[in-house]
């Protein structure tokens, strides 16, 4: 049992016409460095970058009691350091960027997938495409999470039910929440437990 973290820049596409490609790398490199280093402080793992989009899962290959917590922090950590990032491309006469975020926790396959010549370690299942699929339906600035995750963390954020939600690609429709913000006491993110990076 894993959550599973995906982080999307809006309108990448239109950002990307703007910009001289070295500009625009260089965009994305601060953006990707300073999103690791939040999903690192939480324990969690950085499974890929797919174009402009972060994946991230907790609880493979590491496990902590609270990874749905972690998820959520790491989750709106990244709000508000993108925040703080796009005050910084504003004053340089930079586009910003603004972030969807979705979180889903449940059961996946967990191993190495890939063809003889290339292995990468991976979580695979039905949860993973919630998450893709929530962090899809994210407006910008937003975190949205599937009511597993939800029911596991309700009592450490204040949210709001956004409804009853049909997903592309999916025949069941799911519950899903907006995280808005921690309680204080869940704030004090960063486990020193196993931690990778």
């Amino acid at each position: 049992t894993v959550t599973t973290l995906f982080c999307d820049v809006r309108g990448f596409t239109a950002i990307a016409e703007q910009l001289e490609p070295a500009v625009l790398v260089d965009m994305l490199n601060e953006h990707f460095t300073a999103m690791t280093k939040i999903i690192f402080r939480e324990v969690g793992t950085l499974d890929k970058y797919i174009g402009d989009e972060i994946m991230a899962v907790f609880g493979a290959p590491l496990q902590n009691e609270d990874d749905p917590l972690r998820a959520v922090r790491s989750a709106l950590a990244m709000q508000a350091r993108n925040k703080e990032l796009n005050a910084q491309r504003s004053a340089m006469g930079r586009p910003v960027f603004e972030l969807g975020v979705g979180i889903a926790t449940g059961e996946v396959i967990a191993g190495y997938v890939g063809a003889p010549e290339r292995m990468e370690f991976t979580v695979v299942g039905d949860r993973v495409n919630t998450a893709r699929r929530l962090c899809s339906l994210a407006t910008a600035g937003q975190v949205v999470a599937d009511a597993d995750t939800y029911a596991l963390v309700k009592e450490t954020v204040d949210a709001k039910a956004i409804g009853t939600c049909i997903l592309r690609g999916k025949e069941r429709t799911i519950h899903a929440y907006e995280i808005i913000r921690l309680h204080a006491l869940a704030s004090d993110g960063g486990a020193e437990s196993s931690a990778l990076g």
